[in-house]
């Protein structure tokens, strides 16, 4: 039947072509050519073989027509895409053009381009092919004439339809609806589809699976769906287009899938759905033989892409029918055909090069190799969904290791198909146009270069008169420039300016004047014996402000011509000019010096109190050890209570022994604790200053929004107290205060802090109107170390039950800790003190006392140049306050919540490593709560929130438009670990719900957004190259006008010109601009007296100065003289303002001057140039040479804040620790040396009766001593929940550096030879460099205190993802036994050394380093351990997370 309706097709259409042609066997080749073509074109979705044919067919009979040939092209290449020869088809597109310039067929190749490069996630390139086919359709669209004809036309909109379509299919893999909807839009569904049949069935297919209809709600979405594809399935089955019937089997398919669907379009379309179930199937049937029935059709079209995908779709379907086994073997047979795929096109004969559904212990994915691979392109978005159904099969038949290899691969291939390329492409056009730009802008300067070696040549006869003259003044400016270039940024000392002056002009001033020597004196210099001989010129030299700087003495042979002395005086002033600067760099260069000085000791004291702060850490892991000796000791006790042990001895007698072991692990562990505080004790010293109060309650008035949201008022009344105390520590306790104030506050409370002048102390007090304190409470809070902080407050109050969660009483601790260290001190501290006053009902005031200070006079050095000083004093004003904001962001809390969420996201983690799976759902959920409970409590809004199932986009994504702050880092772990526990169980909706939210929301997080700016950037690049084009065009002409100009102009008076232009020079140095750097008040300041000193030189209407900033380009202008008027602005002349700085030429902006007449001459040019320099050494040292140095400055002083403000948190972190473990050390040392005396009496014979109660005493210390040692462990590890991690890049060679100079440092004590080799991969890890350091220090100090020769041996290489060190020492043997011990606190170890130095805690100290790596350097997984080393002695290894490259 089809190929008796092609045949009669053919017959149509070559009758048509007989009758209609008369021009000739050229034209009846043309037309049959031209037939073939739309015959191809119209096959192409019913039968590809013969629409390939008859492309091969025009393409022979349209060989002289090259519009023929690209059409047949056109369509071979699309033959080639659809069976999935990318290689070809590629070819076949960008043959067309070669073949041919017509617009429309070169946009046909554009859209099969970004087909191919849709299909195989080239996204740079498919933008690329995009762009060109945008600008095509745009010119195309504006050339009305060629739209006219129909045939034209039609295709014209065939390519427009085709792509959009292919847009919408792009966007919409890349899950952008929005853009999705918009590419499917901007069809003109009446205009331009109602020709093309094909192209009416693709719109219809892709309205109804491709999530592009849009309705009110979920239900009508399925029921529009449904009708799109029920038209395209009736019309293709009619009209033969086999593809599209395929597809929309398959679509159909994917939408009944669901049985909910399924009844719901039985409820509101159940004629239609008897047109498609016409053998009233069950749902089950019906979806399968839609599926199959597209996997028939798409074998009988040949397209293995839809083979493949029908099979994942009817895979899809038995998964959801619970038919597992069987969705297995569809999924295999969709792999199968991507494997028959990379065999025919890719040669492959490798067996193991092929995709397997389940690939044991496989390290890489064959998918990601073949995607790395040049000159292989695979279908990543294919292979994706494959993976992603494999994953839920095998979850679903309880196969975790293969649900699990399939998922990650599937969430590994994300990365290829779902990130939009479209800055790529677009940085790829700008960087080609910006080297055509480039190219012109080189040939349009070649040609104004051209230009002026014209004119030169022409002129050179007419300028003979004024050549000496002209060269006299060129020579004189290039000095100028030389002098203003000469001083070197490094200079250290006013000699090295003037031997760098001398030396830049000396020879050039020598040949200009015919000078012998030349020597610059300064005023208050020594002044040197002058041994030269001939005539001496001096000029003065002096300052802008007027005032004598010193003499330039020039010697010649012979007295100098007045001429010559005049050029001297048009120099001088430059030579002023640049001591001056020179000695104003040299002053900030010294500033600077200080500045970097003084960072290097912040640095230095950063380092040591991140030292003393691992050392703190590694307390805590002693006393965190010491719990589960206490609770052993609770439980025997128990058990010789509660189970009646005492009367029977065998077992009452191993009790107590045990008991007493247990006992002297935990009196061994006091000791550790004990000896170790004592030797650290003095190693935290307080920073002691004179400082005022007031900086520090500004920092509390800042924070007064914490207040108000409890709608309490915080008064803050200033003081003018100074004190002598810990700044740091001061502001802590202030904070501690105020914020105790306001949680026992109630709402509409008042919270009142001030100071008071004592005499000789400062009272420092924080008054509250809240709950009040009973007298009881106070006396517990200042009389008892330790206090149940949860009784506080309780006594007589109604709201008892609220106040007991308020807090845990660890900031009263710590204030009066510091306080007792403050006393401890020195007699001058004695005043300090610690008081409540409080009342029930009425409210309370705490307050503590400080000596008092003395305040401290400011004094400001002047420098040489005042401007530069005003600046300087400026700038740290602007300093000081930086630092009082960095001492209040220093103490911020982290937000629980979100701190609750992370850790419960680690949970869902640990439950899916454990195979629990339900439990991290409840996990799961949990912290998705803690993260809904963020968002109501800071967004001010109710919706939308997080859910772990449910329909339609998630809340993530809103949060994330909304630019919401939260972690959506844990968000994503939550989301991609519900997903996997929801496979687990079987859970479909709630692994689709999960993965969609954390794919959509992973997509959002990972766009760089760097590369939009700096497009941004380049396209600003390409328009100011664009606007240099056009102004060296301008110049172009300007200069033929030019010298016309320069033809005309009258001879002026040479030495007049000079006058004029010393007197220029004199007004613009004399103009007053002390601390003035705006570009526009400094052309202001010079516009006047250079308007009035160029009329004098030359008469002009008016005058104009643009000036440049240092960090903008923009310019600022301001116009002098007669308004200005754009008709008459011919006479125009711009100098550009130019300085030689450096080594390098710097624009500071244009100086723009209107003449009176149109005629110049080259000595007037050369005057204004002169003149222009003048401006530019003004407005250069103004406008961007001092404010340079300034901003260099302030960076150095920003980062001494940083690094002050990091050491100030760590520095009141060690305080409060060392305070709490010194309290822990106190107070709990009586307990366990009173249980042993008690188990020692014990071991004697007593009655039942006395022994009980000797066992129920032991019961009651042991459970005090549980709590008091429980209150204080937790106070002192809550100081350890600030991060004072600082994780960066850290090379491996960096450390070894520093580990071999630290083993030479300490070699030198040594008595004996120690030997060192290191052998040092290169490779860069992420860690704290500081800790690392400190951690290799620490092991080469245990190593050394083996007195014996040997050799040290340190490794560093990559073992997969981490970085491994490998520390040996040779000289000594242990046993795995002892090395096993090494990381554990154990007294035998510890020793007190000749200097007060402790060792045996090296060990300690590096466990907790790698502790602090494993937690915060963002790979779990850092190890440490110690073992025997193959060829004797031990080592000792640990391992870094890698920095990838």
């Amino acid at each position: 039947m089809k190929r008796t309706l092609l045949t009669g097709l053919y017959g149509i259409v070559f009758l048509c072509l007989f009758f209609s042609c008369k021009e000739g066997k050229g034209s009846m080749a043309y037309a049959i050519a031209d037939s073939l073509n739309t015959l191809s074109y119209k096959m192409r979705y019913k039968n590809l073989d013969e629409s390939e044919r008859l492309a091969l067919s025009a393409w022979e009979k349209g060989n002289a027509f090259s519009s023929i040939k690209a059409e047949a092209l056109n369509n071979l290449g699309f033959c080639a895409f659809i069976r999935m020869d990318f290689e070809k088809s590629d070819s076949l597109f960008k043959a067309v053009y070669r073949e041919t310039s017509n617009e429309l067929e070169c946009l046909v190749a554009d859209i099969g381009l970004m087909k191919i490069y849709q299909r195989t996630a080239m996204n740079k390139e498919y933008y690329d092919y995009r762009n060109s086919a945008l600008k095509r359709m745009k010119r195309i669209s504006d050339d009305a004439e060629t739209l006219a004809d129909a045939r034209i036309r039609r295709r014209y909109h065939y390519a427009r339809t085709d792509f959009y379509i292919t847009s919408a299919i792009y966007y919409y893999y890349l899950q952008q609806e929005e853009q999705s909807l918009e590419a499917i839009h901007e069809i003109d569904v009446e205009e331009e589809l109602k020709e093309d049949t094909a192209q009416w069935l693709y719109y219809d297919y892709m309205k109804g699976s491709g999530g592009l209809y849009v309705a009110s709600s979920p239900e009508e979405i399925v029921v529009g769906e449904f009708d799109y594809l029920l038209d395209c399935l009736s019309m293709s089955h009619e009209q033969g287009y086999l593809y599209f019937e395929a597809n929309s089997s398959q679509a159909m398919a994917e939408l009944l899938k669901t049985e909910k669907n399924y009844h719901l379009l039985m409820e509101k379309r159940p004629g239609l759905m008897r047109l498609i179930n016409a053998n009233d199937l069950p749902w089950e049937g019906l979806v399968m033989r839609l599926s199959e029935r597209a996997i028939s059709l798409f074998k009988q079209y040949g397209d293995w892409y839809q083979i493949a995908g029908s099979y994942r779709t009817k895979a899809s379907c038995l998964n959801e029918q619970e038919r597992y086994e069987e969705a297995l073997e569809c999924l295999s047979e969709a792999l199968s055909y991507v494997n028959l795929h990379h065999e025919k096109y890719y040669h492959c004969h490798d067996s193991i090069d092929r995709l397997k559904p389940y690939i044991p212990q496989a390290v890489h994915s064959i998918e990601l190799e073949w995607i790395n691979k040049e000159g292989i392109k695979t279908v990543p978005e294919w292979i994706a969904r494959f993976r992603e159904q494999l994953s839920v099969t095998y979850a679903a038949l309880g196969m975790k290791p293969e649900s699990d290899y399939n998922r990650n691969i599937y969430l590994d291939m994300l990365d290829y198909t779902r990130q939009d390329k479209e800055l790529e492409s677009r940085y790829a056009a700008l960087e080609k146009e910006s080297g055509t730009l480039t190219v012109m802008l080189v040939l349009v300067m070649a040609g104004v270069v051209l230009l002026v070696l014209l004119l030169w040549v022409w002129n050179r006869h007419w300028r003979a008169r004024y050549q000496a003259t002209i060269n006299k003044l060129e020579k004189t400016l290039e000095v100028c420039r030389m002098v203003t270039a000469s001083v070197p940024g490094d200079a250290e000392d006013v000699e090295n300016v003037i031997h760098a002056i001398i030396g830049a002009v000396k020879d050039k001033i020598m040949e200009l004047v015919g000078a012998s020597d030349m020597v610059i004196c300064l005023d208050g210099a020594e002044e040197e014996i002058d041994q030269h001989t001939g005539k001496c010129t001096e000029l003065l030299l002096k300052t802008t402000d007027n005032q004598k700087l010193g003499v330039w003495k020039v010697y010649s042979d012979f007295a100098l011509k007045k001429d010559d002395k005049a050029l001297l005086k048009v120099i001088s002033p430059y030579i002023s000019w640049t001591l001056e600067n020179g000695l104003a760099v040299i002053s900030l260069g010294e500033e600077r010096r200080m500045l970097e000085k003084e960072q290097y000791v912040y640095e230095q004291h950063l380092i040591e109190n991140k030292r003393q702060n691992l050392i703190k850490k590694a307390c805590m892991f002693i006393v965190t050890g010491i719990n589960p000796y206490i609770d052993r000791v609770m439980n025997e006790v128990h058990k010789l209570t509660a189970m009646n042990y005492l009367s029977r001895k065998e077992i009452k007698e191993g009790k107590y022994h045990y008991i007493g072991e247990l006992t002297d692990k935990i009196n061994e562990y006091n000791d550790i604790l004990a000896l170790w505080i004592k030797m650290r004790q003095g190693a935290l010293n307080l920073n002691i200053e004179n400082f005022e109060l007031n900086p520090l309650f500004e920092v509390l008035q800042k924070g007064k929004k914490n207040f108000e949201a409890k709608k309490q008022h915080l008064d803050v009344h200033p003081t003018e107290a100074v004190v002598k105390a810990d700044k740091a520590l001061t502001l802590f306790m202030i904070n501690t205060l105020a914020d105790n104030a306001r949680k026992y506050t109630p709402q509409g409370g008042e919270i009142s802090v001030y100071a008071e002048d004592m005499g000789d102390c400062v009272e420092i007090s924080v008054k509250d109107n809240g709950v009040g304190l009973s007298q009881e409470d106070i006396q517990c809070i200042l009389g008892e170390k330790v206090y149940d902080s949860g009784k506080i407050g309780t006594s007589g109050n109604n709201q008892a039950d609220e106040l007991k969660n308020k807090g845990y009483g660890f900031g009263l601790m710590n204030c009066k800790g510091i306080i007792e260290k403050y006393r401890k001190t020195n007699e001058l501290f004695r005043v300090c003190s610690f008081h409540i006053e409080s009342e029930i009902g009425k409210g309370s005031r705490f307050c503590f006392r400080l000596p008092k200070g003395v305040r401290k006079a400011l004094g400001v050095m002047a420098l040489l140049v005042s401007g530069i000083g005003m600046g300087c004093t400026s700038s740290t004003e602007g300093g000081s306050q930086v630092e009082t904001n960095s001492l209040s962001t220093a103490h911020v809390m982290e937000d629980t919540l979100l701190q609750m969420a992370n850790h419960l996201a680690n949970e869902v983690y640990e439950a899916n490593l454990d195979g629990r799976f339900q439990d991290a759902i409840a996990w799961a959920d949990s912290a998705l709560d803690c993260l809904n409970r963020h968002y109501l409590q800071y967004a001010g809004k109710e919706a939308p929130l997080l859910i772990m199932e449910g329909e339609g986009s998630a809340a993530e994504l809103a949060w994330f438009a909304q630019l919401f702050d939260t972690d959506y880092y844990t968000l994503l772990d939550v989301r991609n670990e519900a997903a996997v526990a929801c496979l687990a169980l079987g859970n479909l909706e709630g692994y689709r719900y999960n993965n969609q939210a954390y794919t959509a929301l992973y997509k959002q997080i990972s766009v760089d957004s760097s590369l939009a700016q700096y497009c941004e950037q380049m396209e600003n690049s390409a328009n100011n190259k664009f606007v240099g084009i056009v102004l060296c065009v301008m110049l172009l002409f300007a200069l033929l006008l030019g010298y016309y100009l320069l033809y005309f102009r009258h001879l002026m008076s040479y030495r007049y010109d000079l006058e004029q232009v010393m007197e220029i020079n004199r007004q613009l140095f004399t103009i007053p601009m002390q601390g003035v750097t705006e570009p526009g008040k400094v052309a202001s300041l010079l516009a006047a007296p250079l308007y009035n000193g160029i009329n004098e030189l030359l008469p002009i209407h008016a005058m104009g100065i643009s000036l440049y900033g240092d960090e903008s380009k923009k310019g600022e202008f301001v116009w002098y003289g007669e308004e200005e008027d754009k008709e008459e602005l011919e006479n125009l002349k711009i100098y550009p303002l130019c300085m030689d700085a450096g080594g390098e030429r710097i624009g500071v902006g244009e100086l723009a001057v209107r003449c009176v007449y149109d005629k110049d001459l080259k000595e007037e040019s050369l005057m204004l140039e002169l003149v222009a320099s003048y401006v530019a050494v003004v407005a250069y040292n103004a406008v961007q040479l001092v404010a340079r140095k300034y901003q260099d400055i302030e960076l150095a002083q920003d980062e001494s804040r940083r690094i002050l403000r990091e050491e100030n948190q760590l520095y009141v972190q060690n305080q409060v620790l060392d305070n709490c473990l010194s309290t822990i050390k106190h107070e709990t040392v009586y307990y366990p040396n009173r249980i042993k005396c008690i188990i020692d009496k014990l071991k004697e014979e007593h009655s039942e009766e006395e022994e009980r109660k000797q066992v129920e005493t032991i019961g009651e210390l042991i459970a005090y001593y549980k709590d008091v040692f429980s209150i204080l462990s937790s106070c002192a590890a809550r100081q350890l929940e600030e991060v004072t991690f600082r994780r960066g890049v850290v090379k491996a060679q960096e450390l070894a550096d520093d580990a071999s100079r630290y083993v030479k440092r300490m070699s030198r004590r040594l008595s004996w030879q120690m030997e060192w080799k290191t052998e040092v991969e290169d490779v860069a890890m992420t860690g704290d460099s500081i800790q690392l350091k400190f951690l290799l220090e620490n092991l080469i100090n245990e190593a050394l205190t083996y007195q014996q020769e040997g050799l040290l041996e340190l490794y560093i290489y990559r073992e997969g993802n981490f970085v491994r060190f490998d520390f040996i020492d040779r000289r000594r043997e242990f046993s795995q036994e002892e090395l096993n011990q090494l990381f554990y606190p154990h007294l035998s170890r510890m020793k007190k050394e000749e200097e007060g130095v402790l060792t045996g805690t090296e060990y300690l100290i590096c466990k907790q380093i790698i502790r602090d790596h494993d937690e915060f350097a963002g790979r779990r997984g850092c190890r440490m351990n110690a073992q025997q080393a193959e060829g004797g002695g031990f080592m000792v290894w640990f391992t870094i997370p890698v920095r990838n490259k």
